[in-house]
């Protein structure tokens, strides 16, 4: 599909089949009639976040904009990157989850390690849900990123899939290691305080590489993010 087809370009979970009617949520609405100032019989690009993307013809535009869906492909992911965080000082945790989605990571999993817990409420965890959908509309990627609940250490690396290239940040590990290819890939990254020895050894006995980032010492949030750079150039 080409990426020129509209300037604007939605996040529709429900796209369904050439034909399907739809009723757009209110932020996507108000982003059209509002923002973009659309017509009836404008065009739309859209992504359900799982791989769709389609094209929508409007078909009434109101509070509530209504469209059809005039053609639809998908597409699966070649390259998966899951991202392990040990908390960042203060609010950085907005502008990392916005850069990660941005880059196309599909998970984001927070780590409660012994020198750093998360402390989340229902009106972060909402924040960043609107963070990764506005970072995959200004993206125009096809895959949202998924945001998954806090857990420890151990428990992470336990459900570690076995198939999976794993790397950790350390100022002790090797620089100048090539992107991995395909597959799926996980990148851990401590808290600021940094890991405790034990959940180094803890890593360590797991396969984690340790890969040193940069010449300097970084902050968490920073990490993670030359993480996933690194990993995109693959």
């Amino acid at each position: 599909m080409p990426a020129d087809v509209s300037p604007s370009y939605l996040f529709v979970p429900d796209l369904g089949p050439p034909g399907t009617g739809l009723a757009l949520s209110g932020s996507e609405s108000h982003y059209l009639a509002r923002v973009c100032r659309a017509r009836v019989g404008d065009v739309a690009t859209a992504t359900d976040g799982r791989g769709a993307a389609a094209v929508l013809r409007l078909t009434s535009v109101g509070v509530t904009v209504r469209a059809e869906v005039e053609s639809i492909d998908r597409e699966e992911r070649s390259r998966r990157a899951w991202m392990w965080c040990g908390a960042p000082e203060g609010a950085r945790a907005d502008w990392l989850v916005e850069k990660l989605a941005e880059l196309g990571v599909e998970v984001w999993q927070p780590l409660n390690c012994e020198r750093g817990e998360w402390a989340l409420g229902s009106d972060r965890r909402g924040r960043w849900e609107r963070l990764a959908i506005a970072a995959l509309r200004q993206s125009r990627g096809r895959f949202l990123m998924e945001l998954r609940e806090p857990v420890e250490l151990s428990m992470a690396v336990t459900r570690t899939p076995a198939e999976a290239g794993r790397w950790v940040a350390s100022e002790q590990g090797r620089k100048g290691l090539a992107p991995p290819g395909g597959g799926l890939s996980i990148g851990v990254v401590g808290p600021a305080a940094g890991f405790a020895p034990g959940e180094q050894k803890t890593l360590e006995a797991a396969g984690f590489e340790p890969i040193r980032l940069a010449d300097g010492r970084l902050r968490s949030e920073t990490a993670a993010l030359a993480w996933a750079l690194w990993w995109s150039l693959g």
